[in-house]
This record gives C-alpha cells, sequence and structure tokens, in this order.
C-alpha cells in the first residue's frame, strides 16, 4: 500500500513538472511566433536571402502555428481534453521533418532554430498530455 502511494506520490510530482514545462513551451511558442511575426530577429534569423514566394512562407507558418497554439490551448482549458494536447505535440514533431523536406525541395538554408523549437514544443506537449491521458484512463 505504501508503494502505490509512493507511485502516485512521484507520477504527481512529474506530473506538475510537465505541466509547468508546458505552459512554458505554449507561451515560448507564442512569443517567439509573436517577435518574429513583427520582424524581430531575437529567435530566427531573417532568412533576407530568400525571394519571391519563398520570402514570407516560413513567418505564414508560423502566424498558423500562433493560432492553432491559441486554439489548442483553449480548447485544453475549457474541456481538459488532453487528446488535443497529444496530436498537437505529434504535429509539431512531424514539422522537424516537414521542415526538412521544405528546405530540401527549395534548396534553401533555413534557421536551425526552428527545429529546436519544433523538439522542444512538441516534445513538451506530446508528453505531458500523454501523460495526462494516462492517468486519466487508469482512474
Amino acid at each position: 500500500m505504501n508503494t502505490h502511494t509512493l507511485t502516485n506520490a512521484s507520477l504527481n510530482v512529474v506530473k506538475i513538472l510537465l505541466q509547468v514545462n508546458f505552459n512554458a513551451s505554449v507561451i515560448f511558442v507564442l512569443l517567439a511566433s509573436l517577435l518574429t511575426l513583427t520582424g524581430s530577429e531575437f529567435f530566427f534569423d531573417n532568412n533576407s536571402d530568400l525571394y519571391g514566394p519563398l520570402a514570407n512562407n516560413l513567418r505564414m507558418v508560423l502566424v498558423y502555428l500562433f493560432l492553432v497554439q491559441l486554439a489548442v490551448y483553449g480548447f485544453y482549458q475549457v474541456s481538459s481534453n488532453y487528446g488535443a494536447v497529444v496530436v498537437l505535440g505529434a504535429f509539431l514533431l512531424v514539422l522537424i521533418g516537414a521542415l526538412e523536406f521544405y528546405c530540401s525541395v527549395n534548396q534553401i538554408e533555413v534557421d536551425e532554430n526552428y527545429q529546436s523549437l519544433f523538439l522542444y514544443a512538441g516534445l513538451s506537449h506530446f508528453l505531458y498530455g500523454g501523460l495526462c491521458v494516462l492517468m486519466k484512463n487508469e482512474q
């Protein structure tokens, strides 16, 4: 019985740590998107060597990412649906490969910080949402 209580306590501590990290990643994604959209190069290089239709593609991806992040976070807060958080995390992880594909097809280089952002946010969302889904299913 003490082992079960200890396991629950440690699982709750892990959940709290993942929740704090998840909320930090949400803030980080929103902040990075907003600052990049305003022209700041604080998080990502501007890639001024891009031209034509490629010039603003990555900025538009950040607009969509910003809107999706707001929608999923709002949905999660209202309905406590952790599945949406897991799906967004998986999507962000898939974006890493999609960005590589985009770069190879268009023969361009983009800032590696995009991949770091997608990896951090994707893992944060996926791990937190996944743990919460597992804990919810056990109850």
